[in-house]
């Protein structure tokens, strides 16, 4: 489970209420409140990220998310365990999923009870703490129906241009969490047509319809293995280019500040299985690529030796307002950031 902290509020301590707390906002899951000055956030847009990765839990869990909260405060020592006991003091059975302390800690989890199931994330990170979580909606078997046509073939060769994927299909999408199996729901629009989803795909996983996902065709693939899995990335690539956003104050004023560099790296990527990765001293590092072991996407070696993997992300906006594909190296360290990439436009 990868997990970043969306945003940084200033929050008071929270916790589900015990005999000596005072009340705060109700839970609109539990039976249960938190203590004042929490917030609950959901809906923000900055979630969505973390939204995903909490309905990847209820996947696996076999269900999906019918209602979810998120909500978040300063993170205080004890909260975590006095919020499993109070789970437990209203008759659920709680089960840690999975725990992750790296730049961070989280923890995923399921409280089941007779009456309903729960599936959660807990995140502390930085001082702060974020829980989501959301009630089960097992879902029920998908009645039959006539087989949906086939894919377009098109050219195996090249990334599937949008549209080449109907209703019904099982495709793979890329999420925070890796490469993932989804079922097309829906096909969005083409630019200039009236609509919503424009040149996205509406996805969820197979035999679900609540709370689905939309994605841009740059992350949608077949799910076996196709000739565009690494000859899409042939080319020559910009690399590093990077923008941040920070909310600054003076005390009576607040305002967003936006630094931007551009790409200090250059990625050539040949057909013939090799490479040149040229850093911003002008050292160049040769060798040879070589296909993503888990889906669509190329492995490179920086002069450190490190493994960084290349994965496609073109999206409309890109597209539309800069004439570029887009792509992005993401590292084998964690200590590293991934790094955008981008080219002209092929099509």
């Amino acid at each position: 489970m990868t997990l970043t902290r969306p945003f940084t509020l200033s929050l008071c301590a929270l916790a589900l209420l015990t005999g000596s707390v005072q009340a705060g906002p109700a839970s609109t899951l539990v039976n249960a409140s938190f203590v004042d000055g929490a917030q609950i956030v959901t809906g923000t847009p900055e979630l969505a990220d973390f939204a995903a990765a909490l309905r990847q839990v209820a996947a696996d869990a076999g269900a999906g998310c019918q209602k979810s909260e998120y909500v978040v405060w300063n993170s205080q020592a004890g909260l975590e365990a006095q919020f499993r006991q109070r789970l437990t003091g209203l008759g659920y059975i709680f089960t840690v999923l999975r725990t992750v302390d790296d730049d961070g800690h989280y923890v995923s989890f399921q409280a089941k009870k007779a009456q309903g199931s729960l599936v959660g994330i807990w995140a502390d990170v930085d001082g702060t703490t974020l829980l989501g979580w959301c009630t089960l909606a097992v879902s029920k078997p998908a009645p039959a129906a006539t087989a949906a046509p086939p894919a377009a073939s098109g050219n195996r060769r090249v990334w599937p241009a949008f549209g080449t994927f109907r209703a019904g299909d099982l495709v793979q999408v890329y999420t925070p969490t890796g490469w993932r199996k989804v079922e097309v729901i829906e096909v969005g629009v083409q630019p200039g047509q009236r609509g919503n989803f424009e040149k996205q795909y509406v996805v969820n996983t197979p035999g679900q319809r609540t709370w689905n996902d939309f994605y841009a065709w740059g992350r949608v693939a077949h799910l076996e293995r196709q000739p565009y899995w690494t000859e899409f990335f042939v080319g020559d690539w910009k690399v590093g280019e990077m923008m941040a956003v920070n909310l600054r104050s003076d005390g009576t004023s607040a305002w967003n500040e936006v630094a931007y560099a551009s790409a200090s790296d250059t990625l050539r990527v040949r057909a013939d299985g090799t490479y040149e990765w040229k850093d911003l001293s002008g050292k160049v590092t040769k060798g040879r690529w070589r296909a993503a072991p888990d889906g669509p996407g190329i492995v490179v070696k920086d002069a450190r030796g490190r493994d960084w993997t290349l994965r496609n992300e073109t999206n409309i906006t890109e597209e539309r307002i800069r004439g570029l594909e887009s792509a992005r190296l993401y590292p084998s360290d964690r200590n590293e950031m991934s790094q955008a990439a981008t080219r002209p436009l092929k099509r």
